[in-house]
């Protein structure tokens, strides 16, 4: 069973990959009445679509044209915004067009780049632009792994964390796990990872069985990981509210959260809590 709960561990790894971000977007999902992991949930919405709109043609002609990090820029960041007016209307990028803004992912200025990744995340919650953006991931995690602007991988694991919700995203996402684990494993990098306390009301036993399982394989796999001998061989630091200070700090209350769900209704659950719980005490 124990074996059987690791492979599972690993198979949901890509948990660690978007962190608090993907905890954020489950209990979005959950308290907004979804309560389901299906495609995209709590993030496509199912609104009037717009296709290549004439103003953004217009601000994707001029990007073409610009040369100065300045201008470049600034006309993502209008991108963006335009993108953010059109939030009751679906806008789908052409496939072009989502190459552009993947390409200038190289760009040197952390502006840039930084403006990539959000206006990116912007069209991920678009399920029609998600099949083009899906050739991007591999390029997506390897420059917000790569860079050294926290701004920069914030931005990057946002968009990660919206590109998981779709399972047809998960294997190629799932490739990119040893680029951040490199990341966290580097002794001069300290991750440190916000995360509400509400997070840990997704243990509540009434929360869909399939969140929890995959919550619990996601705690599971971040234990598993802090207790390897790589990790173990790093002088780790965290800040008060991290992730690490809410799940595994003296004081933290996941235990109590874990016990009630030992006698959950679910084989599923009940094996991966008791397994977890083992491990913590």
């Amino acid at each position: 069973m124990a074996e059987t709960f690791g492979h599972n561990l690993r198979k949901n790894a890509v948990g660690v990959l978007v962190g608090a971000g993907a905890a954020y977007l489950l209990y979005n999902a959950f308290t907004s009445g979804g309560g389901q992991l299906k495609e995209c949930a709590g993030k496509v919405k199912k609104l009037k679509k717009t296709q290549n709109p004439e103003p953004l043609s217009r601000l994707f002609e001029q990007l073409e044209e610009k040369n100065s990090t300045y201008g470049r820029a600034a006309l993502l960041c209008e991108i963006r915004q335009y993108l953010e007016l059109c939030e009751h209307t679906e806008v789908t990028f052409m496939p072009a067009q989502i190459g552009i803004i993947a390409a200038m992912l190289e760009d040197e200025d952390m502006v840039v780049t930084t403006n990539c990744f959000q206006v990116l995340n912007s069209l991920a919650g678009n399920f029609s632009n998600q099949k083009e953006m899906q050739k991007c991931i591999p390029r997506i995690i390897y420059f917000s792994a790569q860079s050294a602007c926290l701004e920069q991988q914030i931005a990057g694991l946002g968009l990660i964390s919206t590109l998981a919700l779709c399972s047809g995203n998960h294997p190629e996402i799932l490739k990119g796990i040893p680029e951040y684990l490199r990341i966290l494993q580097t002794a001069c990098y300290s991750g440190r990872v916000s995360v509400e306390p509400a997070f840990l009301h997704l243990f509540n036993p009434f929360v869909n069985k399939d969140i929890i399982y995959q919550l619990l394989a996601f705690v599971g796999n971040l234990n598993e990981s802090l207790k390897s001998e790589n990790s173990s061989c790093v002088q780790w630091e965290y800040n008060e509210e991290s992730l690490y200070v809410l799940l595994f700090s003296s004081d933290s209350p996941l235990l109590n959260k874990l016990l009630p769900l030992m006698n959950h209704n679910d084989t599923r659950v009940k094996s991966a809590a008791v397994s977890i719980v083992s491990k913590l005490v």
